[in-house]
């Protein structure tokens, strides 16, 4: 089932064309939900997608869903360390950014605020994810994956690439193509 859903939900990672995706997976286990996790975590590993738990819920967990490549070049942007910083991401490290996002979405130190910086951990631009900030979600160009307050058409181009990406995997994975095949490495 987690499979599916990772499938489903998180092809443009998966096909390499983004850096990460948010799953929520809704379990009866959580202790069997871990080890799927786990599972999955060791047939990815070897094609660069690592899965995370942002926040553990009852019966549901917040999945992180990434490419620890892709995320270190994107969190190195200028812009992205600059509102990183302001949010109290202390350090360019992958993980301790991670973790941090963990805090602020789902730990014990986490706040009523949602944590608007998690676009930059999915592939969104950063002038984007500043742009969303600073206008409280409003005024955007364009909405899609993300709001969009600058390069209108190239954001349109990629989420129809997005789309065409999810409907394949969907496709494929219905006709039998499991995560390991499907999944790019790099």
């Amino acid at each position: 089932m987690l499979e599916k859903l990772i499938i489903e939900n998180c092809a443009p990672t998966l096909a390499n064309l983004k850096t990460g995706e948010i799953v929520n997976y809704r379990f009866q286990d959580p202790e069997q939900a871990k080890k799927e996790v786990e599972w999955l975590n060791k047939k990815l590993d070897i094609k660069g997608v690592r899965i995370e738990i942002l926040a553990e819920r009852e019966k549901s967990f917040l999945l992180y869903v990434y490419r620890r490549n892709r995320l270190a070049c994107d969190l190195s942007c200028p812009i992205a360390k600059k509102l990183l910083k302001k949010q109290g991401y202390l350090s360019d490290d992958v993980e301790a950014s991670i973790r941090q996002l963990h805090r602020r979405i789902g730990g014990e130190n986490s706040t009523d605020e949602f944590p608007h910086e998690i676009g930059l951990f999915l592939s969104y631009p950063a002038q984007d994810v500043k742009g969303f900030i600073e206008n409280r979600g409003k005024n955007c160009k364009c909405c899609g994956y993300w709001k969009v307050y600058e390069e209108e058409e190239n954001a349109a181009r990629t989420f129809a690439k997005f789309d065409k990406c999810k409907a394949v995997y969907k496709m494929m994975c219905n006709q039998g193509a499991d995560i390991h095949k499907l999944t790019v490495a790099c």
